[in-house]
C-alpha cells in the first residue's frame, strides 16, 4: 500500500511542478479512444479516455513527468449478451480504468515544426467492472501496476503551445482478479502548453 502511495504521489507531483526553466516544463491534456485487445477485447468494446499530462524537460532530448487519465469502455456484445441470458433483458457491463504514472520521454531531433517522441509509462491503474441489470447492479474494483509504451507528434502551435498526435499500449496484469489481462491502445489528440519561468 504505501508503494502505491508513493507512485500516486510521484505523478501528482509532476503534475504540478512548478516552472524553473521557460519552455522546460509543459502541461496539457489529451482524450480519443481506446481499444482493447486480446482476452480483453472478447470482453470490452472501443471506449474513449480523458487525462491530463505534466512533463519536465531536463535537456533538448530528455524529459521525466506523469499522467492522470480516465479510461471507459462497454461490454462487448457477446459479454452483453452472455449477461441478458443470465439476468435479464437491457442487463449489461461497463468497464473503467483510472492511470495514474509516471513516465519518461525521448524527443527524436528534427529540423522542423514536427517533433515525433516515444514515451514510457509505469504507475497504478485503478480498474473496475458494473453489471447493470433487472436483479441488481454489482462492481468490483481493483488496484494493478501496470506499463505503457507509445509516443506521438507534436506540432508547433501559436505563442508557446504545441498539439499532437499520441499512441499508446497499455499493459495491466489483472487476470488474476479480473479474469483478463486489461490490455487496450490509447489513440487520440493532444494540447500542451509551456510554462513561463517563475522569474520572468
Amino acid at each position: 500500500m504505501k508503494f502505491k502511495a508513493v507512485v500516486l504521489g510521484m505523478a501528482l507531483s509532476a503534475l504540478s511542478v512548478g516552472a524553473a526553466h521557460a519552455g522546460s516544463n509543459w502541461i496539457g491534456f489529451s482524450g480519443g479512444a481506446g481499444i482493447p485487445t486480446g482476452d480483453y477485447g472478447d470482453a470490452a468494446a472501443t471506449g474513449w479516455h480523458l487525462g491530463a499530462t505534466g512533463t519536465h524537460m531536463v535537456n533538448d532530448a530528455w524529459g521525466i513527468g506523469a499522467d492522470l487519465a480516465y479510461h471507459a469502455w462497454g461490454g462487448s456484445d457477446d459479454l452483453n449478451a452472455a449477461m441478458e441470458a443470465t439476468f435479464g433483458p437491457g442487463s449489461e457491463v461497463s468497464w473503467s480504468a483510472i492511470q495514474a504514472d509516471v513516465h519518461g520521454v525521448m524527443m527524436v531531433p528534427t529540423q522542423s515544426n514536427m517533433k515525433p517522441y516515444a514515451q514510457v509509462g509505469v504507475g497504478l491503474y485503478n480498474v473496475s467492472a458494473k453489471l447493470t441489470s433487472p436483479m441488481g447492479d454489482d462492481d468490483t474494483s481493483k488496484s494493478k501496476m501496470g506499463f505503457n509504451l507509445g509516443g506521438g507528434l507534436d506540432f508547433a502551435g501559436s505563442g508557446n503551445t504545441h498539439w499532437g498526435l499520441s499512441g499508446a499500449y497499455h499493459i495491466i496484469p489483472a487476470e488474476d482478479d479480473l479474469g483478463s489481462d486489461v490490455n487496450f491502445f490509447s489513440v487520440g489528440m493532444n494540447f500542451k502548453w509551456g510554462l513561463a519561468s517563475s522569474g520572468n
